[in-house]
């Protein structure tokens, strides 16, 4: 039973009386707090010069069955303002017999007092759910809140710009704090440096900065920190299949509003995680969760003759061709990995059907409509593309059938033709990675580079965590990889910028962690232990759908197999020397000197 069921149910039904783990985390926080050696300086060099002489400390406490409650304390000194602040905290355990879960610690950084309407300025400059500013309506912080409260909370409405006065109001009444009373005219934005000890009592300090704020600081990404993201995240997907094999499609950590929507192209693309956890860890209890899954995909799967099948999405009668090719992606890996054959001849008839839908230029006819199949809609979504011709080629390894692997090659020409790199589609990586396999022609293996290499800048500098991205990055890992050690021919391999391409692929593996739910963001939303350790979307009120938590496992899974080799190559870029003018010798500058002449005569 996974660790966070399990406390959950000993919460519910208090069979046992609650142990001091308040006490014991708190014990760990303050002893962790001390050893670091840059507290002192960020927590009271910032008060030099302005009105705040005093250092603010939140205490944040759940047992992960309700959202954090948070309590504050000013004081002199960082060791009494945190002494204060928990002895609030625990009148509220002990009262309430709170088994402490999480427990973490903020204390302020930086504070400015700025008109109210300057301070929503800010809001509305900023990416829905990204601002980082913690607000405070008095000069004791009595009436604060923290960033994580109001992004988690939902007491900003990004739609209008504005503090939710209502929700904040409430938000202080259910806590038993009645001194706000409105939004004055001036308020004290602030920032904090933050610390956690989780449910293993393992103590964490948080970011500061603004890109990762507020997330457990990770200095050197490890295997086991990668390791540790998948089979969380993988244990979530499988939690939420039923006794019937449908996925809890999705919910809003914020509200705990779930989605009553679904999707059964997003279900055939989530099963693909679940095995592909299953291939990591070789958890057999995995193995009931798939076959039901997948039997629940198989009901929407209708033959209409011996030669031909397609999925249904039986909510609009209609058959995407993006739908078929996930069921062929899915159920190849799925045969890989358990080594069995029990899925081939549905496969060729899924293929069979691609096929049909695929045009004499090698473009694809998106949608039909279910029962009678005729055509519906030329042009849907571009990602349709990829996903066919990947799964063509997938088809082609099951089967061995030459029409498949050419259909995929067909579709390659148009992209090339039509320049698809221009999308920065993680399934046309996906889909050219698998084509080369099997016939590594030179215009494919140059565009699968191409397809990576003119879209790093791009890559690198998204702000949100765009989870597709290293899944096409770790797709052109391997197309590269085969390049090098098989000596294959690309041209393209000169104009390769392999540095940027490592540091590229370390950059979104590091960054994609903001939407990771770690405890010390999941703790401040309405059901804390139902959405913690998992992936979300966090421009989009932190958004746990299936197939989101399936593209960040496929990027990350691929990372982490990949992950010793990627290592070494980024540790070589790390430790690059850097050659000094100072020592390069006399008769290198004659020689770079000759070579100028010559190059510019």
């Amino acid at each position: 039973m996974d660790r966070r069921l399990i406390h959950l149910a000993k919460t519910k039904t208090k069979l046992n009386p609650v142990s001091d783990s308040f006490g014991k985390k708190k014990s760990a926080l303050k002893k962790f707090i001390k050893g670091d050696p840059y507290i002192l300086s960020a927590v009271t060099d910032y008060t030099a010069g302005t009105l705040f002489s005093k250092v603010v400390c939140f205490i944040s406490v759940t047992d992960g069955t309700f959202r954090a409650r948070v309590f504050s304390a000013a004081e002199y000194d960082i060791s009494d303002a945190f002494e204060k602040a928990c002895e609030k905290a625990r009148s509220f355990v002990t009262e309430n017999e709170v088994d402490t879960l999480w427990l973490k610690a903020d204390f302020v950084n930086y504070s400015r007092i700025v008109p109210y309407k300057s301070f929503l300025a800010q809001i509305k400059e900023t990416r829905e759910y990204f601002f980082k500013k913690g607000v405070s309506f008095d000069v004791d912080f009595d009436t604060a809140l923290l960033e994580a409260q109001l992004n988690c909370g939902g007491l900003i409405d990004y739609r209008s710009y504005q503090l939710n006065v209502a929700k904040i109001r409430n938000y202080f009444s259910e806590i038993g704090n009645d001194r706000f009373r409105s939004i004055p005219e001036s308020v004290i934005e602030f920032t904090t440096v933050g610390y956690i000890c989780d449910e293993d009592m393992k103590t964490s300090k948080l970011y500061p900065d603004d890109e990762n704020y507020g997330r457990r600081l990770i200095g050197e990404l490890k295997k086991e920190d990668i390791g540790r993201v998948i089979r969380k995240s993988s244990v979530y997907l499988a939690n939420a299949i039923d006794e019937n094999g449908r996925f809890d499609y999705g919910v809003n950590p914020v509200t705990d509003f779930h989605f009553v929507t679904y999707n059964i192209l997003r279900h055939a693309g989530t099963i693909w995680s679940v095995i592909m956890q299953y291939d990591t860890t070789r958890d057999e209890a995995l193995i009931p969760k798939i076959e039901s899954a997948i039997g629940y995909m198989l009901d929407s799967i209708e033959s209409p003759d011996e030669n031909h099948a397609y999925l249904i999405e039986r909510k609009a009668d209609e058959v995407k061709i993006g739908g078929n090719a996930v069921v062929i992606i899915t159920l190849s890996t799925y045969m890989k990995v358990f080594g069995s054959d029990k899925y081939t001849e549905l496969i060729r008839k899924i293929a069979n059907s691609i096929l049909d839908s695929q045009e004499a230029d090698g473009s694809y006819y998106h949608v039909l409509n279910y029962p009678d199949y005729s055509r519906k809609e030329r042009d849907r979504i571009v990602y349709y593309d990829g996903e066919a011709t990947f799964a063509l080629a997938r088809a082609y390894s099951v089967t061995g059938d030459e029409r498949f692997l050419n259909g995929a090659k067909k579709a390659l020409d148009y992209f090339i033709e039509n320049d698809y790199t221009r999308f920065c589609d993680h399934w046309i990586a996906y889909s050219v990675n698998e084509v080369t396999m099997y016939d590594p022609q030179e215009k494919y293996l140059n565009f699968g580079l191409r397809n990576a290499n003119e879209n790093l800048t791009r890559i690198f500098n998204q702000d949100t965590t765009f989870h597709t991205f290293l899944e096409l990055l770790m797709a052109a890992y391997e197309l590269y990889e085969r390049v090098e050690k098989n000596k294959l021919r690309a041209s393209y391999m000169q104009k390769f910028n392999k540095e940027a391409f490592i540091r590229t692929i370390y950059r979104r593996a590091h960054y994609m962690l903001n939407g990771y739910l770690y405890p010390e963001f999941a703790m401040y939303m309405k059901n804390p232990l139902g959405v913690a350790e998992t992936f979300c979307v966090r421009h989009d009120s932190y958004r746990i759908r299936i197939d989101d938590v399936q593209h960040y496992i496929g990027g990350y899974y691929h990372f982490y197999k990949h992950f010793d080799e990627l290592q070494e190559c980024y540790d070589e870029i790390l430790n690059k020397p850097v050659v000094k003018p100072s020592v390069i010798s006399a008769d290198a500058e004659r020689a770079s000197f000759v070579n100028w002449i010559l190059n510019n005569i």
